[in-house]
């Protein structure tokens, strides 16, 4: 992530994200341990239920200091609607991030 980023950077999981993938049983084991992993930060959700999508759309839309990681369709779709919110997602091993629209004050090159 880091090396896509070319900057040092936090991950963050929430709460809801966490209760998602525990529910996910055995098949996700595997991310549900780097989830666990003690470099990513914990932030704590305050609503009830534990829909992930609406969290972090949420979040995301309250703070637009964050870059969403996701490889989930639905949820891309409706975070581009937010403006100023970059998309990190991995695409043939790699990870890529969506480029901000101009409209957004994405930097020009």
């Amino acid at each position: 992530m880091m090396d896509c980023l070319y900057a040092k950077c936090i991950p963050y999981i929430t709460d809801c994200v966490m209760a998602e993938i525990e529910k996910l049983g055995m098949k996700y084991r595997v991310a549900l341990r780097i989830a666990k992993d003690p470099r990513f930060e914990r932030l704590p959700c305050t609503h009830k239920g534990t829909y992930a999508d609406d969290c972090l759309v949420q979040r995301v839309t309250q703070h637009k200091c964050y870059i969403l990681a996701t490889v989930d369709r639905d949820l891309k779709r409706r975070v581009r609607k937010i403006p100023g919110v970059p998309i990190m997602y991995i695409s043939n091993h790699r990870y890529n991030i969506e480029r901000m629209p101009d409209d957004y004050g994405a930097p020009r090159f």
